[in-house]
């Protein structure tokens, strides 16, 4: 999924407000979190600093944090330079070459990991993690939202967050009205086709991308979502032993969670 069209991601979501969700992590950091994750979103503290005995059990400063799905690295980087320790995991390596690119240009230091965000296995805990722009939406297989829950509570710290975005049928059954989208920009033009059936939405994507001497190459992919209704993802919450702490759901179809582990 997007391997051929990562150069192409950005323009794709050139309506999303970075910003915005970096505000939004940090408010629910600051009212849910650990005390470093607090102290963080207060701007009061910027550096992570581990408290405790030798074998590191209290972690109540840490400001570690997975962005999980994370893309092109927007929202990592952006986090990076806020003062928070993040990892970035996805799994595209064409998405990450961007990512990886994008923290050098801007001088940020994010640790990106390549891994299906189902089978994640990292070193280490995270005091949150958070998937956002509809990241689970993507797990499209019975049994990917179980599976994906429980493999995540194995890397969240003890009372740590799991904060994310979904989008239901009502979202999605709007976005297919719109047919045919059209994106253009310096580096080339995207036309993508929306086909929604049995909850599951297929977006066929054809891009041309303009090279340096104005030829175009043509790239193609397909892009598969599955509407996620908020009953079963808090059931699925809460068999895999998290305590949801917010459910916002918005007018649009686009709901937020957060949740703690227990």
């Amino acid at each position: 999924m997007y391997e051929n069209l990562a150069c192409f991601y950005d323009m794709f979501t050139g309506d999303v407000d970075t910003r915005k969700l970096a505000d939004l992590l940090e408010e629910r950091f600051k009212k849910y979190g650990n005390e470093g994750l607090r102290l963080a979103a207060q701007r009061k503290g910027r550096k992570s600093e581990k408290t405790g005995d030798e074998n590191g059990s209290d972690i109540s400063m840490s400001t570690l944090v997975m962005d999980v799905g994370c893309g092109t690295g927007k929202l990592a980087v952006l986090l990076s330079k806020r003062g928070y320790d993040v990892t970035g995991l996805d799994a595209s390596p064409e998405m990450l070459e961007i990512a990886l690119e994008r923290a050098g240009r801007e001088k940020s230091e994010v640790l990106w990991i390549c891994q299906d965000m189902r089978e994640m296995d990292t070193f280490g805990s995270y005091a949150a993690m958070y998937c956002l722009e509809d990241g689970l939406n993507h797990l499209t297989e019975e049994g990917d939202i179980g599976k994906f829950l429980k493999n995540a509570r194995n890397f969240i710290d003890d009372g740590g967050l799991l904060i994310f975005d979904f989008l239901t049928d009502g979202y999605l059954r709007e976005a297919a009205k719109k047919g045919v989208l059209f994106e253009d920009g310096d580096d080339g033009t995207c036309l993508w086709t929306a086909d929604y059936q049995n909850g599951l939405m297929t977006y066929d994507i054809i891009c041309y991308l303009r090279d340096e001497d104005r030829s175009y190459e043509r790239l193609e992919d397909t892009v598969c979502e599955r509407a996620l209704e908020t009953e079963d993802v808090t059931r699925a919450l809460r068999e895999n032993s998290y305590s949801v702490l917010e459910l916002l759901e918005g007018e649009d179809g686009r709901n937020y969670v957060t949740a703690r582990k227990v």
